[in-house]
């Protein structure tokens, strides 16, 4: 109980300190790196966590920028509908799905991201999404397992941005067992 209560107390120094370089420092570079530092925390206490724990529910939780902007089959409602043309990595990801058997859902916003967590309850969710996005859903989510992994901006934020999909199939392996 003290411990979550220590957990949180510098969950909240990082929260705040990156609200407040959001608003007040210019400077990309700093204001990435206090993102970087909460996600690296972040992820060491998740791993931490779940060392030698039996996983039966792991869910992969993604941004719906993931998708390719013009694409007419929408997976919000279910990443199924992905037809896998390899116009984005939804088709990979399914493959992940299906080789490690978990969970995927697509989240158009913060919301539905927390309003999924909190109906599904996985025993471990893995997160991607923007940095912004990503440090306040891992903040909200506490005491939730969320292993945070930044999305990849390619041309402008939140449409067509990517996903390291070796980043993902390291961290299931690694939390299968397969490595």
């Amino acid at each position: 109980m003290i411990k979550n209560f220590m957990i949180k107390m510098i969950y909240n120094i990082y929260y705040t300190s990156f609200i407040l370089s959001e608003r007040f420092i210019n400077d990309h570079k700093k204001k990435s790196k206090i993102a970087e530092n909460f996600l690296l925390f972040n992820n060491k206490r998740v791993l931490r966590k779940i060392k030698n724990k039996k996983l039966e529910k792991i869910s992969i939780l993604l941004p719906h920028c993931i998708q390719k902007y013009d694409c007419p089959y929408k997976v919000t409602s279910n990443i199924e509908n992905c037809k896998q043309c390899g116009g984005c990595k939804l088709g990979d990801i399914l493959k992940l799905k299906k080789e490690f058997n978990v969970d995927v859902k697509v989240a158009t916003g913060g919301t539905l991201a927390r309003m999924y967590i909190k109906d599904y309850r996985p025993d471990l969710l893995i997160a991607v999404a923007c940095k912004r996005d990503l440090v306040s859903g891992i903040y909200d989510a506490f005491p939730f397992k969320v292993y945070g992994i930044f999305n990849e901006i390619k041309n402008s934020p939140c449409i067509n941005t990517d996903v390291s999909l070796i980043k993902i199939r390291e961290f299931l392996e690694e939390v299968r067992g397969r490595k």
